[in-house]
């Protein structure tokens, strides 16, 4: 074999697959640093957003008097679960992609050394992200089932949040990657992150926006986000027991699509030998 074709062999990542434990390997680094040196341990995964969870519930439930739908079993609502319910999806969200340009940066000596696929730090950032989601859905899922807010659209999300999965930490690798020649990029998309926040209806029911503000359709936009679809989506499956719109479900899968290619498109582009960049 001639060393150009050594080369290329190095640089022909394997299969998404057949990465898996080497992402895991970078995912079990993310969460021992995470909670290395910290008192409460694992307990911050919950602590954290338990109280994110309290400051909005008690500005906007008992301050604005938001008021939440009704439950899918037809008793009252609840804001904080109604809330609970958008906030991890936007968590996960947010933290998969911050997580995921700093788990690359931080990688730059290894990949001066031993080559390795650049999306394996992202999503291994990702997985550790992932598992404290799993812990807030858990804990959402359970408190709903004590409420007897549960029904046959509970088998729809797994279906949604694996959509989901996919979107996220695809757009997390594209940015990382892009971030790594554009170091100006991490910093936009903080600003971006903010933005989005509070135009993604997640302290607010889409029905609270006026359809036209200045001539602007604003409630069209908003929904036009891939992440509104998530949310509602997510809480049309669990808190309000119903299926949804078809035209979400559509909008989610065309969203994933959109994201999964751009991802495929930017790491073959500018993700094949990051070593030097970093």
């Amino acid at each position: 074999m001639s060393e150009l074709e050594a080369v290329s062999s190095v640089r022909d990542a394997p299969p998404i697959w057949q990465q898996w434990n080497l992402i895991s390997n970078f995912g079990r680094r993310d969460l021992k640093a995470k909670f290395k040196g910290t008192w409460l341990g694992w307990a911050w995964s919950l602590l954290v957003p338990l109280a994110s969870l309290g400051i909005y519930t008690l500005v906007f439930s008992v301050v604005f008097r938001m008021a939440p739908p009704e439950l899918g079993n037809g008793r009252s609502g609840i804001f904080a679960l109604w809330l609970f319910a958008g906030l991890i999806l936007w968590s996960f969200f947010s933290s998969s992609i911050n997580a995921g340009i700093a788990g690359l940066g931080s990688s730059g000596g290894m990949l001066q050394k031993v080559y390795f696929p650049a999306y394996a730090p992202v999503l291994g950032a990702g997985l550790a992200v992932g598992v404290q989601s799993v812990i807030e859905v858990s804990i959402l899922l359970v408190i709903l089932l004590i409420l007897g807010n549960v029904g046959w659209t509970w088998l729809l999300v797994p279906v949604l949040l694996a959509l989901y999965i996919v979107f996220c930490w695809s757009v997390a690798t594209a940015i990382s990657i892009l971030n790594v020649y554009y170091r100006d990029l991490a910093h936009l998309v903080n600003v971006a992150l903010q933005l989005l926040f509070y135009v993604t209806p997640i302290l607010y029911t889409i029905d609270f926006v006026p359809e036209v503000w200045r001539g602007i359709p604003i409630r069209s936009i908003i929904t036009f986000s891939p992440l509104a679809d998530f949310i509602i989506l997510f809480r049309n499956l669990t808190y309000d027991l119903t299926v949804g719109d078809l035209g979400a479900w559509v909008s989610v899968v065309v969203w994933t699509l959109v994201a999964l290619g751009w991802a495929s498109w930017t790491f073959h582009r500018r993700g094949a030998d990051l070593g030097e960049q970093l």
